[in-house]
């Protein structure tokens, strides 16, 4: 994790994504806590690793198999994660937070991770001083068998003020800038009247060189880029084109990507393999139980599919651990299988940082109290999924969809809709605390309209997303 500091000085001001200029905004810090920190105190029996230190970002983690150690942390600051690794052989752990109620952490994995990774994400907690509690339990996962332990190898303590981010929001505000450009982004960025606080960019896939081409990320990312505040995500098919599910590339193919993305921001996601539950998506998930748009039956590759994810991330974790890694199905049920995303998620969770959705304002559209209902039913499973498996949430993909013939939400879609944009915003301001990041899909494209800052559908949705933006600026 990035250490991000900003100083909020009367008249100092920061240039964000997309040139504009605002003033600068609270304190943000987030920092980790190693396991040899003054801040970490121990009881019970406890190991300092061997042979395997390497896992660990500083080469150092401890490990117990006595059931009752215990590790405290104190920390100062609002969220907190705990990293460690995970095995075949390890116990279930509880953490309690200020001696709270104890919550169980499984260190179960089928597999010996390659790193250390986040085991426990704690709930958003008043900015003050606090202590969280690990401790090992007797019991396990029914299928751990071999061994006994549990390990902590650091805790990443995220501190928040109203923002401190370049938009002056308090959640991180951003744009897919369909065209892939600098240019695009600014013009985003000026449409709004403020900076935004990531860039989603798509490169192209049809192979290994095109996908690894660090040059389509220059292009995307503005001058005003600062990878120390905003965020670069990455949308990465499990595969490239010229490629298939049992041959998803090499480890050096793997871990040349990863050290492509970690050299413009060493800390920036990786929606790896999105959307994997759409027919459009060549790198779907099938059961054998859906038809793809053609007709024909889509294939059961849910093994090779999960096995190719899991060797996929472990080798980009090994090459930039601190990329994080985003779980991006599109949301509704799943076209291409029955309930696979979710299910294969629960498989590879461990790797995991976010679990997010794309949802766009069609089937249904965000029109009339059923329309909304079922926008801000899509966002709170999401949030409350996400918050059941420890992680934070976020929306990859929103935006609107033109509703006339030639587009492809054809009768199905709010074209013009200001609801839908007023719902969106409002809901991230009010569930901002652990919202890892949202970007709009501004799309001038005629198949589907969705671009407010260039030929727009319609002016109402724009100026209600400017409006909406001016008013949640250091809410």
């Amino acid at each position: 994790m990035r250490t991000r500091r900003w100083l909020a000085v009367a008249g100092l001001v920061t240039v964000g994504v997309g040139g504009a200029v605002t003033p600068a905004s609270a304190a943000v810090t987030s920092t980790t806590i190693q396991d040899s920190s003054s801040s970490v105190s121990w009881s019970g029996t406890w190991e300092n690793c061997s042979g395997n230190c390497a896992t660990a970002s500083d080469k150092s983690f401890k490990w117990t198999q006595t059931a009752g150690s215990s590790v405290t942390v104190a920390f100062t600051g609002r969220t907190i994660d705990v990293y460690g690794m995970q095995e075949p052989w390890d116990n279930i752990g509880t953490v309690s937070i200020d001696g709270g109620a104890a919550v169980d952490v499984d260190f179960y994995a089928p597999a010996v991770s390659a790193t250390t990774v986040k085991v426990y994400s704690s709930p958003v907690l008043s900015q003050a001083t606090h202590t969280l509690k690990l401790t090992m339990t007797s019991r396990r996962n029914p299928a751990s068998t071999g061994g006994n332990a549990i390990t902590f190898d650091k805790a990443v303590v995220t501190s928040e003020g109203t923002s401190g981010r370049a938009s002056g929001l308090p959640w991180s505000s951003g744009v897919g800038p369909q065209g892939q450009t600098a240019q695009r982004v600014k013009e985003f960025a000026d449409f709004r009247g403020a900076p935004v606080d990531n860039v989603a960019l798509f490169p192209p896939r049809d192979n290994w060189s095109t996908l690894s081409d660090p040059n389509w990320i220059s292009a995307g990312l503005p001058s005003g880029f600062d990878a120390a505040r905003d965020d670069l995500v990455m949308t990465v098919p499990l595969w490239p084109g010229s490629n298939s599910v049992g041959n998803t590339g090499s480890q050096a193919q793997w871990q040349n990507l990863a050290d492509v993305i970690e050299a413009k921001d060493p800390n920036a996601y990786v929606r790896l393999g999105w959307e994997m539950n759409l027919p459009s998506s060549y790198w779907m998930i099938g059961d054998g139980t859906k038809r793809d748009y053609n007709g024909a039956i889509i294939p059961d590759n849910r093994a090779q599919w999960k096995a190719s994810y899991l060797q996929a991330v472990q080798w980009i974790k090994a090459a930039a651990p601190g990329l994080r890694i985003v779980w991006n199905p599109n949301y509704g049920g799943d076209q291409t299988c029955t309930d696979c995303s979710r299910t294969v998620f629960q498989a590879v969770k461990q790797y995991v940082d976010v679990y997010g959705i794309d949802t766009y304002d069609s089937w249904n559209p965000d029109t009339g109290s059923n329309g909304t209902a079922e926008h801000l039913a899509r966002l709170t499973d999401t949030r409350d999924y996400a918050a059941q498996n420890n992680k934070k949430w976020a929306v990859p993909e929103w935006g609107l969809g033109c509703n006339t013939s030639g587009c492809q939400w054809a009768g199905h879609a709010g074209g013009d809709n200001p609801q839908y944009i007023h719902d969106y915003l409002t809901f991230f301001k009010n569930n901002a605390a652990n919202l890892a990041f949202e970007s709009y899909f501004d799309e001038p494209g005629s198949y589907i309209r969705s671009a407010l800052s260039v030929t727009p559908i319609g002016p109402n949705a724009p100026a209600k997303y400017r409006a909406d933006i001016t008013a949640y600026k250091n809410s």
